[in-house]
């Protein structure tokens, strides 16, 4: 039996799981949690059976190299193997995973080993390595309970925070401009006609960097863009390319959706699949082989040129020496459509479908600073919404104008 008080300090508010264990001499021991959702997660857990079914035992190192193995011979739960690029990062969290010291086998786990797991990973390892490693962490003992080497889940409730307190100043992307966006694609045009080399280059790069200024396509889909997906006046995002060039499905169902283009747009489109070369998956931007561009290969040859052509470059130390680099990385092309969204007064539901995310709570993450500097156009709308139902001649309106004269 568990129980959850609340503890407050110098330190905020915490929350304290008392739970009868033979471990203590006193027979209880304590565990403390940031949220009370946690902790009562904890308390639903702590103690129960976990026994390996039929007598088996498996160690935490062997779940990690199965659930290794299920995510890239077979996919887990029915979906897609991972790509190659997904699963070396999956391989170094698994590499995390087995360096801590686990004492115990894994039908053995409880809470409290999993919390000291968590910040073993937190005083080891920065704070994003901590987080993605307890993830996939999550997803070997959900892999484990399905081919029923555990029966119930030690790590339930357990998690790490994306950021630290001051996340939302820390954490806000760099958007540019709309003079700089502008140009930007002054840069396309000028470099799509410099010479005769640059214009066979830039043949292709022009529209790509439009397609992606008008339409916030992540790198990895427009490099994996297929012209089946393209129609006379949107595209249909369903699958992408990794770092590598590898072509595999979007990473999500919220991935895949359909993204109308200005006609300019098409027309730019147009005109590049005469000169398009071939490609055996039908790619919109393929290499000169045909084969889809690497994402360091597009940086290296189109990203950081186009921005040196428009001066959106910044100072930096490399090797001891200040050099210029580019000022944004081409995610500015996505991070600047969404705020052109949000500044158009899209609602949230529409900007997370147009953005594919799978979460709403993704879209406030990444774009919250920018729909919290709306405050006051929510506030002139709600006094014009006041002003429509109660009139500004009633005695409730005139009462309300007088109490935010007197605010003010």
């Amino acid at each position: 039996m568990a129980d959850i008080r609340k503890r407050t300090g110098s330190k905020g508010t915490t929350y304290q799981v008392r739970y009868q264990t033979k471990d203590a001499k006193s027979g209880y021991a304590y565990a403390t949690f940031d949220t009370l959702k946690e902790a009562r997660a904890f308390g639903e857990n702590v103690g129960s059976l976990n026994t390996a079914p039929g007598g088996t035992a498996i160690t935490v190192t062997a779940a990690v190299e199965r659930w290794l193995s299920i995510c890239q011979k077979i996919g887990r739960d029915g979906r897609e193997k991972v790509e190659v690029e997904t699963y070396k990062e999956y391989s170094r969290r698994a590499g995390v995973m087995k360096e801590y010291a686990w004492l115990k086998p894994l039908h053995e786990l409880e809470p409290p080993d999993i919390v000291a797991f968590r910040n073993w990973l937190l005083e080891n390892k920065t704070r994003d390595l901590a987080r993605r490693t307890l993830s996939s962490f999550h997803s070997v003992i959900i892999e484990m309970r399905r081919e029923g080497a555990i029966r119930t889940d030690p790590a339930a409730g357990i998690t790490i925070k994306s950021g630290g307190r001051y996340e939302e100043e820390d954490g806000e992307i760099e958007i540019p401009t709309d003079e700089e966006m502008r140009a930007l694609f002054a840069a396309a045009d000028r470099l799509a006609t410099k010479n005769e080399f640059m214009t066979k280059c830039w043949a292709r790069y022009r529209p790509l960097i439009y397609l992606a200024g008008f339409t916030g396509m992540r790198p990895s889909e427009y490099r994996g863009l297929a012209w089946s997906q393209v129609f006379a006046d949107h595209v249909k995002v369903t699958q992408r390319a990794d770092r590598t060039g590898n072509i595999g499905p979007v990473k999500s169902r919220a991935g895949r959706r359909t993204l109308y283009l200005p006609s300019f747009v098409m027309e730019m489109l147009m005109a590049w699949r005469d000169e398009c070369p071939a490609s055996e998956s039908d790619l919109v931007f393929p290499t000169a082989s045909g084969s889809p561009m690497a994402l360091v290969n597009f940086r290296a040859g189109a990203w950081d040129p186009l921005l040196r052509e428009a001066g959106l470059v910044v100072s930096a130390k490399r090797k001891g020496e200040d050099v210029a680099v580019p000022k944004y990385t081409p995610y500015a092309l996505r991070h600047y459509f969404a705020s052109k969204l949000i500044e158009s007064g899209r609602d949230l539901k529409f900007i997370q479908t147009a953005m594919g995310h799978s979460k709403i709570e993704v879209t406030f993450n990444v774009y919250g600073h920018l729909i919290r500097g709306r405050e006051q156009q929510y506030r002139q709308t709600a006094e014009d919404l006041a002003s429509q139902i109660l009139g500004e001649n009633s005695s409730c309106g005139k009462f309300v104008a007088k109490t935010l004269e007197a605010a003010e």
